[in-house]
């Protein structure tokens, strides 16, 4: 089954259009499904540019093992990789802060920890004034659970 070239286009340089634009989707989507396309089309458009692989049939075979053999290979290990979860408020708590914003039992204020300012909140009766130190005793979704230190 040969399928003729669109136009100018080489079956090379239509297969490196696909790889460009599953790659560039990928981007948008982060599902880490579609890169793996991505690359399986562009070394199909390598080895199509280089003549190993000219009839279509070929080339459909060489995208299909390749992608698939990369997604089944690859993805596991890269979602591991730059998809880490770790159990960041453990390493929160114990932690001493500088409170950019005074917080009260009935409002949530401001701690700047490692260079971002943070919500904080506090059980306490008494209000920690910004400028003063607190710690780190918990963390509830993205607020951090504060006490004072005296």
């Amino acid at each position: 089954m040969d399928i003729p070239s669109i136009g100018v286009l080489s079956h090379s340089i239509i297969w490196a259009i696909l790889g460009i634009i599953l790659i560039v989707a990928e981007l948008m989507t982060m599902a880490f499904v579609l890169v793996f396309f991505g690359l399986g089309a562009l070394l199909t458009a390598f080895l199509t540019w280089l003549g190993v692989i000219p009839d279509f049939t070929s080339q459909l075979l060489v995208f299909s093992v390749s992608s698939s053999g990369m997604l089944l290979i690859f993805r596991t290990f890269a979602k591991k990789q730059f998809f880490r979860k770790s159990d960041i408020s453990q390493e929160f708590i114990g932690q001493k802060v500088k409170v950019t914003k005074a917080i009260s039992v009935n409002s949530e204020g401001a701690v700047s920890y490692r260079g971002s300012e943070w919500i904080a909140f506090s059980d306490s009766n008494e209000v920690i004034p910004a400028g003063g130190m607190a710690e780190i005793i918990g963390t509830e979704g993205i607020r951090v659970k504060v006490r004072k230190i005296s």
